[in-house]
């Protein structure tokens, strides 16, 4: 597959006025003010790198592909001096329909960034939603199977080998992520807001998580503290849910009567100057946790 069945045939340079490029509508990646700012006094002091990748739209206007965080520095310099950061240099890529527009994009933010796994499987499944476009577009590719465009593309424009295996094994763990994310948002809606960081990671299941949601948000901190630092593993953290859950009447009468043999035992212990071991405390830090 050449590269005009993925996405670019020539290359203009040129400089273009701020106001006439828009973003790419699919262009997802926040900015993060800090290394805004490092970018900015980069450009500053020793000038653009990279060019940014444009195409130019039908009514005339111009359409970011690669660099919205460099147009963003450029707008920011040229509040300070208009003159010098006015118009922005630019790479003009001829001859790109919007599929092959939006596999560039998704293309050059694999290579422009450090990727998560989840964030590198998102890329190259939005690479695939543009197949079916780019197969009407090129005979070739026709009973060409999608992993393996996606890989031929990915290699062809960054120079890094990618096999459909490597593509496929991507597209499905951030397939596994998203819908454990959307699961989770379903089943849950009284996260703290330490479980709902952990929850985006797609790390701990949705059912696990609703019942962390169930549980007071004290003891949720609390079981929070001890994932963390003693880095329970999933059976782990199950088991430490089933000790906090709520408990019927009963369970809560037993607990508090252990408690009170617990206290009992205690005050033995500190009236004949006995030290109290850690196990009679830490059974009894979990005893209150069941009240």
């Amino acid at each position: 597959m050449g590269r005009n069945a993925s996405t670019r045939s020539s290359y203009t340079t040129l400089s273009l006025p701020l106001d006439v490029i828009e973003p790419h509508p699919d262009n997802d990646y926040s900015m993060d003010e800090d290394e805004l700012a490092e970018l900015v006094a980069s450009i500053a002091s020793d000038g653009l790198g990279q060019l940014p990748l444009v195409r130019q739209l039908g009514d005339g206007s111009y359409q970011m592909i690669a660099g919205h965080r460099r147009l963003e520095a450029y707008r920011r310099l040229a509040e300070r001096d208009p003159l010098a950061y006015g118009e922005l240099p630019v790479t003009l890529v001829e001859g790109l329909n919007d599929s092959q527009a939006t596999v560039l994009l998704n293309v050059t933010n694999l290579v422009a960034r450090r990727l998560s796994q989840e964030e590198r499987g998102a890329r190259y499944a939005a690479i695939g939603r543009e197949v079916p476009a780019l197969r009407a577009a090129d005979p070739s590719l026709k009973g060409v199977r999608t992993n393996d465009i996606i890989a031929r593309i990915v290699t062809e424009e960054t120079g890094q080998a990618v096999s459909a295996a490597t593509v496929k094994r991507a597209i499905a763990a951030e397939r596994r992520m998203r819908q454990a994310r959307e699961q989770a948002e379903k089943l849950t809606g009284e996260l703290d807001e330490n479980w709902r960081t952990e929850a985006s990671t797609g790390l701990i299941d949705p059912l696990t998580l609703k019942e962390i949601s169930e549980l007071p948000a004290r003891r949720q901190s609390d079981l929070f503290v001890q994932y963390q630092r003693d880095e329970l593993t999933p059976a782990q953290l199950k088991a430490r849910i089933r000790e906090l859950r709520p408990k019927t009447q009963d369970d809560a009468r037993r607990a508090l009567q252990t408690a009170v043999k617990c206290v009992e035992d205690a005050q033995v212990m500190a009236r004949d100057n006995v030290p109290i071991p850690q196990g009679l405390v830490h059974k009894l830090r979990s005893l209150i946790d069941q009240l």
